[in-house]
């Protein structure tokens, strides 16, 4: 029973739209040899397709945040389905609420807390583009037109604001 909850129900799933009623979703082409390892994660525009942030990227490149639609297959699925080589859609969002993931307990994140993007030193918890609540030296850079509407779940998963 893995999906039983005895005292709390997450904040969210990472890369979920948390408020439908207040954003704006594009529809970008993705490039299905740069996949985004996750939802909810940041990305760029990279030779007209939406792609996961790169390694020493500034906040600057962030045009968006990767999110989920439901239902869909995951990005490998797609891949398998319609080739290797062949690019499809993902939606960017440019504005709203969304749930994220910061790797780690984002119990103790402040009501309309920073947020920062890694840029650098990825690990298997926050990847490139992950984004998180407290600074991380040079792997990270702050992005200042969103906040967290923290706190969030022990699980990592908050509510990020962009663009709002």
């Amino acid at each position: 029973m893995g999906n039983t909850f005895l005292y709390r129900m997450p904040a969210g799933i990472a890369g979920a739209i948390s408020r439908p009623q207040d954003l704006t979703v594009e529809p970008q082409l993705l490039d299905s040899s740069n996949l985004f390892p996750a939802y909810g994660l940041g990305g760029k525009i990279s030779s007209g397709k939406f792609v996961p942030v790169a390694a020493s990227d500034t906040a600057s490149v962030l045009v968006g945040i990767y999110v989920r639609p439901y239902p869909t297959a995951s990005q490998p699925d797609k891949v398998q389905q319609v080739g290797s080589g062949k690019n499809f859609t993902g939606d960017c969002l440019v504005r709203g609420y969304v749930t994220v993931n910061i790797g780690a307990d984002a119990s103790s994140v402040a009501l309309h807390g920073p947020v920062y993007m890694r840029v650098a030193t990825p690990s298997a918890s926050s990847p490139l583009g992950a984004f998180l609540a407290a600074a991380d030296g040079s792997n990270t850079v702050q992005i200042t037109n969103a906040y967290f509407n923290g706190p969030g779940d022990t699980s990592g998963n908050i509510e990020l604001a962009f663009n709002i």
